[in-house]
Order: structure tokens, then sequence, then C-alpha cells
């Protein structure tokens, strides 16, 4: 369960992956993050119009099995559309 002084590292774990993964032709970004419950919800976004961030699940599943990996357990990728 990630803590509050943890919050800024797990997001920036995430934003260099979804970097990672825009020069593979992916288009996402982190548009914010919640720790509610002793869960870390990050919200990922299309970084270009007619996309939808749902598409793109497998990568934001992998990321999050990444994050588990490295010990930063009860964090969720939240697909969702900027307004």
């Amino acid at each position: 369960m990630p803590t509050t002084q943890q919050v800024q590292e797990i997001v920036d774990k995430v934003r260099t992956r979804l970097a990672d993964a825009e020069r593979e032709g992916v288009h996402l970004k982190v548009a914010g993050e919640r720790l509610e419950d002793d869960w870390l919800y990050i919200v990922v976004v299309p970084t270009r119009p007619g996309v939808r961030a749902s598409e793109h699940a497998r990568l934001m599943s992998q990321i999050e099995r990444e994050l588990r990996q490295q010990g930063d357990d009860n964090v969720l990728l939240v697909p969702a559309l900027d307004d």
C-alpha cells in the first residue's frame, strides 16, 4: 500500500514508462492521481485526439505488473478521456 510520501515517486515511474511507450507509438499521459483507501489511482489519458485510453489497457496492465514487481502494490492505472 503506497504512503503519501511514495505517491510522487510512483507517479514519476509511471510517467517515465509512458514516455518510453510514446516512442513506440502509444500516446498516453498521467492526468492526475488520488490516494484513497490504501490504493493509489493514477488517471491516464490519451495525448492525441481520437484515441481512447481504454485501447491501451494492455500497456496499463503491464505497467501495473511492473510496479508490483518493484514492490509498489495497490496501484491502479485508470483510463479516462481528457475533457
